[in-house]
């Protein structure tokens, strides 16, 4: 499978969890995350690229997250308070969605026991493009891949602040062919401690704004 096929995998599994409530849910992160593992390890199993199964996966996650969230943002009664709650929503769904994608990656790669820091890495980095194309904060997408990692690197090979710091980079380099402005705004939302980690990223992106 390349990371197209991957992607539509992906969110054709999720897309029936999601849509009762309209919004990717704490209570449906482990579903989706055990999905991308899933599809993860198989592609791994039958000869397929790692980064490709990363990639493919946050992609088909977090586009079903937009999809079944913007019908509700459609649907709904467009005054300034209902809008803004359905934002809201879209934005809260985005960001979990990056978390169980990236955290079915960390689980699915060690599994397979190969290239879990560049996937992660590659994880976040598309999930904060994938969060700017279905117009949420890329903040939010940004803070659920790192949470994501953390959670994912329990019980595996790889440290929980590797695992932060590959995602915290992945993220602001993403932010950065964004704009100035959105690396800066990453950046400052990710760096510290998050989960009881503290997350240092890798990357000087974002920096010399920050005076």
């Amino acid at each position: 499978m390349d990371e197209r096929e991957i992607g539509e995998r992906v969110k054709g599994g999720i897309i029936g969890v999601i849509k009762g409530t309209g919004q990717v849910t704490t209570a449906t992160i482990t579903t989706i995350a055990e999905v991308v593992r899933t599809t993860v390890k198989e592609t791994s199993d039958t000869g397929g690229v790692i980064g490709d199964a990363a990639t493919g996966a946050v992609k088909g996650a977090i586009g079903a997250a937009g999809d079944v969230s913007g019908v509700a943002i459609d649907t709904t009664e467009h005054t300034m308070s209902k809008t803004a709650t359905a934002a809201s929503k879209v934005g809260a769904s985005v960001g979990n969605a990056a978390k169980a994608a990236v955290l079915g990656t960390v689980r699915g790669t060690s599994e397979v026991g190969s290239g879990s820091i560049t996937a992660v890495s590659s994880a976040a980095r598309t999930a904060v493009l994938e969060a700017s194309h279905v117009g949420a904060d890329v903040t939010t997408a940004a803070v659920g891949a790192i949470e994501g990692a953390i959670e994912g690197a329990k019980g595996t090979a790889v440290t929980a602040e590797d695992a932060a710091s590959a995602a915290a980079t992945g993220a602001i380099e993403a932010a950065g062919e964004i704009g100035d402005a959105a690396a800066l705004r990453v950046r400052r939302a990710v760096e510290g401690t998050i989960k009881g980690v503290r997350v240092v990223a890798d990357s000087a992106t974002g920096q010399a704004q920050r005076s």
